[in-house]
């Protein structure tokens, strides 16, 4: 993480708003909260995407970025080499931001990496947790934001 190329973004974007996209669940094996296998565990995705939306006016230099931020969970049995997957969530949101300068793409990606999420991170959580508990799934595991390595 690169804070300065960060702060470059920060001093340039403001955050317009944040919504589910869309979203799923899967149920492939009967599992529940009440009942799971004593080896089941959880694995977990990322994934971002950015559309740039250009001003038409040649002279502005502003412009409206939609991030998308593709979330998933899916718990699983590992037995030997082999994965049975139990049940996933997934879920994407956009994060709408308002560029009101020029901005590096670096800043622009690492703004991406990093705060993105970071700003998506919570209704994530919030969204998994109450999936989970109104499908009676187990409580998924979704710990404090720490950055992570991301997939384009």
């Amino acid at each position: 993480m690169d804070e300065k190329l960060i702060s470059e973004a920060v001093k340039s974007l403001e955050l317009i708003d944040i919504h589910l996209y869309s979203t799923s669940i899967k149920r492939f094996e009967e599992i529940s909260s009440e009942s799971y296998p004593e080896n089941m565990s959880q694995q977990n995705k990322i994934a971002i995407n950015a559309d740039f939306l250009e001003t038409e006016d040649e002279g502005d230099k502003s412009r409206l970025i939609n991030a998308k931020v593709e979330f998933g969970l899916r718990f699983i049995v590992e037995d030997d080499e082999e994965i049975t997957t139990l049940a996933e969530i997934e879920a994407c949101f956009i994060a709408k931001y308002y560029q009101l300068e020029e901005v590096s793409d670096e800043a622009i990606n690492e703004f991406m990496k990093f705060n993105v999420v970071h700003n998506v991170w919570p209704f994530w959580r919030e969204h998994a947790f109450r999936l989970s508990a109104e499908s009676k799934l187990p409580t998924p595991i979704i710990s404090l934001y720490k950055g992570c390595s991301i997939s384009k």
